[in-house]
């Protein structure tokens, strides 16, 4: 098995055990506290926009890393990017959400799929989160991100 396959078996897994959760919300849930930032209380939606809005975020530093460019700068401030793109949702629904984070993650999978040399997967950036890292792990990120909420929604919510 290439690397592409192990981390498309794994982006693959990620999405379908986080969806399985999400999708055991019912909508009172949805508006149940969530656990976030001190300064940043969210509902359990907001948790559902913050993964969505950050899966294009974290594609978009994988293409910079792949094209060689700074991926974040070295100013980025992650807690008020996260709050500040939580607030621009405000309006949008739950549907519009999982929406967002299937529109997303074809366009992850295709990012993935593009990759013709191996070697760029060994490629590092920085993420958004301040730590180096490859591009695989970049992949991986994404949706270990959404499944880390998840679950911890689930507890808190479920």
């Amino acid at each position: 098995m290439s690397r592409q396959d192990s981390i498309r078996q794994r982006l693959l897994a990620d999405h379908a055990a986080s969806l399985k959760i999400f999708n055991n919300f019912t909508p009172e849930q949805w508006e149940k506290p969530a656990p976030s930032e001190n300064d940043a209380p969210w509902k359990a939606r907001d948790v559902l926009a913050h993964v969505a809005v950050s899966e294009g975020g974290q594609l978009g530093q994988i293409t910079r890393c792949l094209a060689g460019d700074v991926t974040v700068p070295d100013d980025f401030d992650l807690a008020r990017f996260n709050r500040r793109s939580v607030q621009k949702q405000a309006d949008k629904s739950v549907a519009d959400f999982f929406a967002l984070i299937e529109a997303d993650h074809a366009k992850v999978l295709a990012a993935l799929d593009a990759i013709t040399n191996e070697a760029d997967l060994d490629k590092t950036g920085r993420h958004a989160r301040g730590d180096i890292i490859t591009v695989e792990q970049f992949f991986i990120r994404i949706t270990e991100h959404r499944l880390q909420h998840a679950e911890e929604l689930q507890k808190a919510v479920g």
